[in-house]
């Protein structure tokens, strides 16, 4: 259901961002991600090429408009419409509210949250010319109310909270162009590999999620007919500080 289709993935040069595009090129999507630096993004083609799929990876810094407006008009330069876009890179910060200097935390902001609406908002053109579009925000556990059980610097926290609220709002306007817009909301989890095995043997609470777990939910979301409309997925599963303890 998803060959054919063309998918935009931010933060595409390692990490899950890396194996989201591998998974989706091996649906036989055409893959179009960002990276920060030419060596992850000749690293992830390089992956895809050689699993006989389609990738262009961009250099893209979520953290500058300019950078932004340049990736999203390369984007917009295609014929072919956006139809999935998954709005995944995020600056990492840890610690608490007075250990960190001012530019982490202002990247912090601008990767997970500024660059992400600026982003979106530049590629609508492409996403309207889409019959079946998908946006999907990874936001991540940190962004549901009231959740604290993560070493996350308060404004990784501050970060996923807007973009929780900007993807609900998103999701809400966006339905009336049949456009549909779904938060994902994982908790700590890890990229193994992308093999297509996920461990089915340890019981909930035990170790991780793999991050396998979360594409499967995305896959099945982007799968599903246009009439059914996923607006938030929440997970359940330990944090690294439990799985110390």
């Amino acid at each position: 259901m998803l060959r054919g289709k063309r998918a935009v993935i931010t933060g595409g040069g390692g990490g899950f961002g890396q194996a989201l595009c591998v998974w989706l090129a091996q649906e036989g999507v055409e893959v179009s991600f960002s990276a920060r630096r030419v060596d992850d993004i000749e690293k992830t083609c390089s992956i895809i090429i050689n699993d006989g799929g389609v990738a262009k990876g961009y250099i893209c810094d979520l953290t500058q408009p300019a950078s932004i407006s340049q990736f999203s008009s390369q984007l917009l330069n295609s014929d072919k419409p956006i139809d999935i876009l998954i709005l995944n890179a995020a600056q990492w910060l840890s610690g608490t509210v007075d250990d960190q200097p001012d530019t982490e935390i202002l990247n912090t902001v601008s990767s997970g949250l500024t660059g992400s609406i600026l982003l979106t908002q530049a590629l609508l053109p492409g996403l309207r010319r889409s019959d079946s579009a998908d946006i999907v925000s990874i936001i991540s556990v940190c962004g549901i109310p009231n959740f604290t059980d993560s070493i996350a610097h308060p404004a990784f926290f501050a970060s996923k909270h807007g973009l929780s609220g900007f993807t609900t709002k998103l999701s809400k306007q966006l339905s009336k162009e049949n456009i549909r817009v779904t938060g994902v909301y994982p908790p700590d989890f890890e990229v193994t590999g992308l093999e297509a095995l996920v461990d089915n043997q340890s019981r909930m609470g035990e170790r991780l999620m793999n991050g396998r777990s979360v594409w499967e939910t995305i896959r099945f979301v982007l799968t599903q007919p246009r009439s059914c409309h996923i607006s938030t997925i929440y997970f359940q599963g330990p944090t690294r500080e439990d799985l110390e303890y």
